[in-house]
């Protein structure tokens, strides 16, 4: 990785915890609370019917060896193919809020206030999010607990792009490879640096 590429990934991984810290600092009035309205609801609904359809009570079960096959690759990848728009309108509200901040934080009570509704202006789109990401996975038919596992998988574990969502898991290095080294150029073409947390969000896991 070239040191361009390197400081991006950086300064996406900060923007990403930047707004997580964000919002846990607002939580119980932004995003408890926004779970009432209309877009939350979508978002609650879309996953049920998604965990309903691919999980059932049981949840996801890798499969024996921990490394999915290449047919699920494709499909992973077919999501995120579907998703790439609203990847791309995820990371710049980010980094939006990431600049805000920025001028923001030295100011005084005033603009805390402006940041607190720059941030508030990043529901919706998280949502928008949230949703069309349920609906994709419904529609390739993947759960999201594969989802998240081959994003782990891949992006944390093999390609070593991502390490803001945790310590990576202990895959079998030579059949994770195997696997997953035809499909690199186009697994590194759909990673979108600094969104890897919000990406695995699901309501299931905030209860």
């Amino acid at each position: 990785m070239t040191k361009a590429g390197k400081w991006k990934w950086g300064l996406g991984i900060g923007c990403s915890l930047a707004v997580l810290v964000f919002v846990g600092a607002v939580g119980v009035a932004t995003w408890y609370a926004s779970r009432i309205n209309a877009e939350y609801k979508e978002v609650r609904d879309t996953e049920e019917r998604l965990i309903t359809a691919t999980e059932g009570a049981t949840g996801y079960r890798p499969p024996p060896g921990g490394v999915p096959g290449p047919e699920r690759i494709e499909i992973f990848l077919a999501v995120r193919e579907d998703l790439k728009p609203w990847l791309a309108t995820l990371s710049e509200a980010n980094e939006q809020f990431a600049a805000d901040r920025e001028k923001q934080q030295a100011g005084g009570w005033k603009d805390v206030l402006k940041l607190f509704n720059t941030g508030s202006d990043l529901m919706p789109v998280y949502a928008g999010f949230w949703t069309a990401r349920n609906e994709a996975l419904l529609a390739h038919e993947m759960g999201p607990g594969e989802y998240v596992y081959i994003y782990r998988m891949a992006y944390q574990t093999w390609l070593n792009l991502e390490r803001d969502g945790g310590p990576a898991a202990d895959y079998p290095s030579e059949a994770l490879t195997e696997v997953l080294e035809p499909y690199r150029d186009r697994l590194v073409d759909a990673f979108v640096p600094g969104v890897g947390i919000l990406e695995q969000i699901f309501q299931k896991d905030n209860p």
